[in-house]
């Protein structure tokens, strides 16, 4: 297989399986916000087209609540990390002018996304 082709079969993949249901795990979420990482540890003052365009992805394969508890797991996890601003963090779908039923914190209670 060419190795260049890899990461295209990766995200074909995964787009697959969320087709079929399965629930976003970690590693998934983490693709989609890869983008935002410069923002989200504060080398930026507005979050890039890229970053945004992902997280709107991120919140259209997230119908479901469980779909967004999940997502909101892992974001929960990213937002922890000694080098993320949780105060940029918490900001992002709002910088990015979108709705999310939860914002990217340490602290929330993912369980209560409705």
């Amino acid at each position: 297989m060419n190795p260049a082709m890899a990461p295209v079969i990766f995200i074909t993949a995964v787009l697959a399986a969320l087709q079929l249901g399965q629930a976003l795990n970690c590693h998934q979420v983490d693709l989609y916000i890869d983008s935002c990482l410069g923002y989200l540890q504060g080398g930026s003052a507005h979050p890039p087209m890229p970053c945004c365009d992902s997280f709107r992805d991120l919140l259209r394969q997230t119908p479901a609540q469980q779909d967004r508890q999940a997502a909101c797991e892992c974001l929960k996890a990213t937002a922890a990390r000694p080098d993320i601003k949780a105060d940029v963090a918490a900001v992002l779908p709002r910088s990015c002018g979108l709705i999310s039923s939860f914002t990217i914190s340490r602290d929330i209670n993912c369980q209560n996304v409705l």
